[in-house]
């Protein structure tokens, strides 16, 4: 892990990296060639529209996306073999891995609109003994070796890529990702600092309020000749946190970039800091805890934490960064933000410590619950707020063990509502009660470092070890034709597993099973044995509302083109989507390429053989649908 320490000035930084880091980068600094162009020494003809540490949808960007031109050559930085292949139309698309015995590093090529002939020919050979195009294949070291800067495969637009251009990543052998900057030194012309839209402030214990309120609350931060500034003081109190909504852009460059570094500092005393680079692909998903999720769900930005969350195990941290705020305290902060290439801006703000409000008793509520939620281990419940004299103020929690406790108002919000905050580490309650209203409180607890289960006649679901970042409080629900797990804004960090029983639910009654699918409320697709009385899916995706939906209907298919040469087909399925096809010619497999970005299928692009005789052409959808097309050539 990369680090840094100095605490005055980014210009005189000292790097502090692990020695078996320091050895391989500095030794490999001058040891690869770049993939792209690898002539080209001064890298003046190298765009990029991506770099390690972006943000993306529940994962951190892993590689550098390099601009260029379909089929431009593609060539292995290092001698080595090829250590894995797989051919989709999704994820990587055509990718190739390569091991590099003497660095002890893998690259990575992704995105390939085709192979080069070695690697084809090889690849070719298993689909065909496969009969599938989708293929994943781990050849043996003396299978392909490959020597620098050979050929590899030419650059494309293949699987979930919306442009011509090459993904490439460096990672360890044990699946650490490598930052390829450290290794060339692309950019050089950039002299432009990361960009700061909006910073944020959390409250992180139940005592804690941030401008009175136990909320987020977000400002917009000044431009100065330094960076920027937020010009009033922020009223705080207790436990917070800060965030910030960065990004970094480039000298002539229209995509954005990561703002990968940051420090900050109280008073002038580092607390804080972290480097975007050096962690492992199997922690991809903590991305989730290195930004505010709910955050991210309830305004669609991803704001990158200043601070450490419990669960984070990314590694990229130095110091926790929660700062304690104490009644009429100031506390100067400055942040500095870095891109990869060295160029940085700093934020000054200054939190003004501001002990909360206590209400007294003819300023309190006298009417019912609204609604409650939690944040972390915090109860927030809020209800109507008359301030009628002699009003009932507090609301009454009864306990799971029978205890009651009284909770008093913790503070008034836009005139409108009362919110009362209780700390669930005390006692979990089963009943919230507020003068003659009563609201159940249905929350099952479950704590991150350990094998959880929750299990009802319906079903089960398993959260192993690490799986939840920290104590989670979640409701399962189960009906005809849906079921319910967590809450939508709590972040997964590795599968849970599902076991539904649709039988005992009465669900098989109601909808033909063979037919099924599921979706999650945000998008995700499940696809599952539906015919047995039970069934398990697994999922690192999100929790939320699962529902069954029903594909009745097989794919679509269209012939675009024929010639002698080439067959052409539109294949698609709005319900569950295309699954698989095979296509045969005079009764033998014959390879069909496959693009779902527009749904195309055609013919092998080297098939030589005249396409004459009887062709048929299977495509099935994911609940097993299927849709037959044939014709005489």
């Amino acid at each position: 892990m990369l680090t840094f320490r100095d605490s005055h000035s980014f210009q005189q930084k000292i790097w502090v990296i692990p020695l078996l880091i320091t050895l391989n980068v500095l030794a490999q600094k001058s040891f690869y060639t770049f993939p792209v162009k690898p002539d080209d020494t001064t890298f003046s003809q190298i765009i990029l529209s991506g770099n390690v540490g972006e943000i993306r949808p529940n994962h951190f960007h892993c590689g550098l996306d390099v601009v260029g031109e379909d089929f431009e050559p593609i060539y292995s930085i290092g001698k080595g073999y090829v250590s894995r292949i797989k051919v989709s139309s999704y994820g990587y698309g055509n990718v190739v891995y390569i091991t590099h015995p003497e660095t002890d590093h893998v690259s990575v090529y992704a995105h390939l609109i085709d192979f080069s002939p070695k690697i084809r020919k090889y690849i070719r050979q298993k689909q065909y003994e496969q009969e599938s195009f989708e293929v994943e294949i781990f050849p043996n070291p003396e299978e392909l070796p490959i020597e620098q800067k050979e050929t590899i495969g030419y650059m494309g637009n293949t699987g979930y890529s919306f442009g011509t251009h090459l993904h490439f990543e460096i990672r360890t052998t044990s699946d650490f990702v490598l930052n390829p900057q450290d290794f060339f030194a692309l950019q050089k012309h950039d002299k432009t600092p990361p960009l700061l839209h909006r910073v944020a402030v959390s409250p992180l214990s139940p005592e804690s309020r941030v401008n009175d309120k136990f909320q987020t609350q977000i400002f917009t931060p000044l431009v100065t000749p330094q960076g920027w500034k937020i010009p009033q003081k922020i009223k705080c109190y207790g436990l917070v946190g800060i965030e910030g909504l960065t990004w970094d852009v480039v000298n002539g460059s229209r995509s954005s970039f990561a703002t990968s570094k940051v420090r900050m500092r109280m008073e002038g005393k580092e607390i804080f800091s972290f480097h975007i680079t050096d962690f492992p692909i199997y922690e991809v998903y903590a991305l989730n805890l290195h930004i505010n999720y709910s955050l991210l769900l309830q305004k669609g930005s991803a704001f990158q934490r200043f601070y450490q969350v419990d669960g984070n195990r990314l590694g990229i941290y130095k110091g926790n960064g929660k700062i304690f705020v104490e009644d009429g305290k100031t506390y100067n902060i400055e942040i500095d933000l870095e891109d990869t290439n060295g160029n940085f801006r700093t934020l000054q703000l200054t939190l003004q410590g501001s002990k909360p409000q206590i209400y007294e008793s003819d300023e309190l509520i006298s009417a019912g619950i609204l609604s409650y939620d939690i944040v972390e281990n915090t109860l927030v419940v809020r209800g109507k707020y008359l301030a009628k004299p002699n009003a009932k103020g507090n609301i009454e929690l009864v306990l799971q063990n029978g205890e009651t406790r009284q909770i008093p108002l913790a503070y008034v919000e836009n005139g409108k509502e009362a919110i009362f905050l209780y700390d669930l580490r005390k006692g979990l309650p089963r009943l919230i009660r507020s003068r003659n209203i009563e609201l159940p409180f249905t929350k099952k607890r479950f704590f991150p470092r350990r094998n959880s289960v929750f299990e009802n006649e319906f079903m089960r679901v398993f959260f192993p070890n690490g799986a939840l970042a920290d104590t989670s409080y979640l409701d399962f629900s189960a009906k005809t034709t849906h079921f319910y797990v967590g809450k939508i804004h709590e972040p997964l960090i590795w599968d849970v597993e599902i076991t539904y029983n649709h039988q005992k639910n009465s669900v098989s009654s109601v909808l033909e099973l063979k037919k099924m699918f599921i979706r999650h409320s945000r998008g995700k697709e499940f696809l599952e044995n539906l015919n047995d009385s039970t069934f398990t899916i697994s999922t690192a995706y999100l929790l939320g509302d699962f529902k069954f939906v029903q594909d009745d209907k097989p794919p679509v298919i269209r012939l675009l083109r024929k010639t002698p040469e080439k067959l052409v087909f539109q294949v698609y399925d709005d319900a569950s989507g295309v699954s698989h096809f095979k296509a045969y010619l005079n009764g033998k497999f014959l390879l069909m390429e496959y693009e779902h970005k527009n749904a195309t299928l055609w013919t092998d692009t080297h098939y030589t053989e005249p396409l004459t005789g009887e062709f048929e052409l299977y495509v099935w959808d994911k609940v097993g649908n299927v849709q037959v097309w044939k014709m005489i050539l």
